[in-house]
């Protein structure tokens, strides 16, 4: 979802249809002219989603921590009021991270070397990254946290692909499992009561970040990970790389070692879109006015052939996810989604013929 209008630094293209995007990403097409090794990509399945990271998607504090406990209103009131700050949403943050490590480290799993939780006072916690004021994430957890966000851990990381047509085969697939959708019930049963199913009626949209404008501009608070892809065959497959908005933690203790309890519950938690971030931060800061960052949007009801075409050229879940798993995924989502278009063909032609 694109909240910002004329934007000199977002920049939105929209086509109708499936064969005019695709000539647009082919050889000598518009976009793969415009695209180049700079750039990389996130699929959406409908543009009502927006860039925003798992952690910052609703109040982690208050999805996280029992609150069941508090017995009055004042209690809950100040629980409620804390939850909103920074200082609660990034000790959370810090706390899921370092959960992590325990368990993988305790199991024997391979786990990115952080000093400060190795070698600690209390094994496993990170006394200097929770009492001192930082920047999180702080660079010693980058590959921490970008493992713990492939296997589901909220952080705010976003995930992002160098390969558009990776992006383009998650955000087609989507359309067919967005979870948003088909719990649509109103739309759902109207569509019952007409004999049909319901279909969404959105744009799947494809996100594409001109990179080397964030890195050659390190005043930017925007964060670019590229994690390593030994071991992690999916992370490979999918060409993945990550981003995060970069912010302040306060620190529970100031420079003179006291209690900093003020600084800790002034900060709000900045929940905005990537697209608003980025455009805020530039048009303040009167940066060049050149596109970092695109949106394109097709209508949903392009997502089949758009999927059968990067099905077609080797992007399915048996490449995504190499292994017994991907093979199963793909055959499943194979026979699944072209039932699904051979049955709507076969309802739409009926109609034809009844003239309802």
């Amino acid at each position: 979802m694109l909240h910002i209008q004329d934007s000199p630094y977002i920049k939105t293209i929209h086509y109708e249809n499936a064969d005019d995007f695709l000539k647009a990403i082919s050889y000598k097409g518009e976009l793969y002219n415009l695209f180049d090794k700079q750039y990389i990509y996130r699929g959406h399945s409908t543009d009502e989603y927006e860039l925003i990271p798992t952690a910052l998607r609703g109040n982690l504090v208050q999805d996280t921590v029992n609150s069941n406990k508090l017995n009055s209103a004042d209690e809950r009131y100040l629980f409620d009021s804390l939850a909103q700050t920074e200082f609660a949403q990034i000790l959370q943050e810090y706390n899921l991270l370092q959960d992590f490590y325990r368990v993988c480290d305790t199991c024997g799993l391979y786990i990115p070397h952080v000093e400060s939780l190795r070698n600690s006072l209390f094994p496993g916690v990170d006394a200097e990254t929770l009492f001192c004021k930082s920047k999180w994430i702080p660079k010693k957890y980058w590959e921490l946290a970008a493992l713990a966000q492939h296997y589901g851990v909220k952080t705010r990381l976003l995930d992002w692909t160098h390969d558009i047509y990776v992006a383009l085969y998650f955000a087609t697939k989507g359309v067919y499992y967005d979870s948003k959708e088909k719990n649509h019930l109103l739309k759902a049963f109207a569509a019952f009561r007409e004999g049909d199913n319901y279909s969404p009626k959105h744009n799947l949209e494809i996100w594409a970040l001109r990179t080397n404008l964030v890195i050659y501009n390190p005043k930017i608070p925007l964060h670019i990970i590229q994690p390593r892809y030994h071991d992690n065959d999916n992370l490979c497959a999918q060409k993945g790389m990550l981003t995060f908005w970069e912010s302040d933690y306060p620190g529970v203790l100031d420079k003179e070692g006291k209690p900093n309890f003020k600084a800790c519950v002034k900060q709000i938690t900045n929940r905005k879109s990537l697209d608003v971030l980025l455009d805020s931060y530039l048009r303040e800061n009167k940066a060049t006015e050149v596109p970092i960052l695109y949106q394109i949007t097709i209508p949903q009801d392009t997502a089949y052939e758009i999927y059968s075409f990067v099905e077609r050229i080797g992007y399915n879940a048996s490449t995504m996810f190499p292994g017994y798993v991907g093979v199963a995924k793909f055959l499943k989502e194979h026979s699944e989604i072209h039932s699904k278009e051979k049955n709507k063909k076969y309802r739409e032609s009926k109609k034809t013929e009844t003239g309802i």
